[in-house]
């Protein structure tokens, strides 16, 4: 995604992935060229949205004791039976007792901010739109060399939520040739959780035992009708220099536009009817200005809406971002 180098997220998961994951690839829907200098300068000014606290590394030496890892943002990571933990790539385990450099890498997405800076919407492989509790991406190595999960183990990881809520499940991030095709449902319940603080302040929030490394999210399909919903631009806006997200009310859910030939609109094809919205364009046209359009709005049935997007330095654009 947006992370990984040489690829534009926005852009390719929803043209070419997601819609394969609900019922395969619509003709009317173009397919443009990865490579755009302002996507590329809309790639740049996404990777600035999250906060610096939202990234953290641990490094620990010749772990023999079980240990607890906590982020700035008081996400914490169980290591427990730390011999009998990893993998190397070739399903070979690897006791945590002989590195001599066990890195975790952890980024959170815990607003929809960050959502859509890490390319990660909240929709499920099937093509269903999901609420998440909360994102971890979580990358282990050992002495510079990857690491997996033993197949019968797990990883516990609790993600403070204010109010959390009960019948969410774990979700695996589905990622093919770094591309992010969606979150793949485990059936694993999540489970509400209380602990202590450093500073010994209770926190409330989800508790995950997940199979797989990488990303990792609490997360409810919301089983709502849908319909299609599009989003109109001046004709200087289009999937070259523009990038369309969706962002539920009230919800931690954001997904992403693609772009609809036939219909000349950005169009998603799974909204939830009656649901209220932000509709979010971000575009950087060829002589380098970048414009937001931006428009609270409500899901009919089939609709269209059309947005007249405004321009805005930088600074505002991401400053309005890191607000979502």
């Amino acid at each position: 995604m947006f992370t990984r180098p040489g690829h534009i997220f926005i852009y390719t998961l929803l043209s070419t992935v997601t819609l394969a994951g609900v019922g395969g690839c619509r003709k009317d829907v173009e397919t443009f060229r990865r490579y755009s200098p302002t996507l590329e300068a809309i790639r740049q000014v996404l990777q600035q949205v999250p906060d610096p606290s939202s990234k953290t590394t641990f490094s620990l030496s010749f772990v023999k004791e079980d240990k607890v890892l906590v982020t700035q943002n008081g996400v914490r990571i169980f290591l427990t039976d730390t011999d009998n933990l990893f993998a190397d790539a070739n399903g070979s385990p690897v006791p945590c007792s002989t590195c001599q450099n066990l890195k975790l890498e952890v980024s959170e997405a815990l607003d929809k901010g960050d959502i859509i800076a890490l390319g990660t919407p909240t929709i499920s492989t099937s093509g269903e739109l999901m609420e998440s509790g909360g994102i971890v991406r979580i990358v282990a190595s050992c002495d510079g060399k990857p690491l997996q999960l033993l197949p019968n183990r797990k990883l516990k990881i609790q993600i403070p939520a204010n109010n959390p809520t009960d019948k969410m499940k774990v979700f695996t991030g589905l990622v093919t040739n770094d591309n992010f095709l969606g979150w793949e449902n485990t059936g694993q319940p999540v489970y509400q959780a209380e602990w202590l603080s450093d500073n010994m302040d209770l926190v409330q929030g989800y508790e995950l035992l997940t199979p797989l490394l990488d990303w990792v999210s609490a997360g409810i399909v919301l089983n709502e009708p849908s319909t299609t919903f599009c989003v109109a631009l001046p004709d200087n806006f289009n999937p070259e220099n523009t990038t369309v997200y969706l962002v539920v009310k009230n919800t931690r859910s954001a997904v992403f536009f693609e772009y609809n030939t036939s219909e000349r609109a950005f169009c998603y094809y799974s909204a939830p009817i009656g649901y209220s919205v932000k509709i979010v364009t971000v575009s950087q046209t060829p002589d380098g200005r970048f414009w937001l359009g931006n428009k609270d709005t409500e899901i009919g049935t089939d609709a269209t809406v059309s947005i007249a997007p405004e321009q805005l330095s930088e600074l505002q654009l991401l400053d309005f971002l890191k607000s979502l």
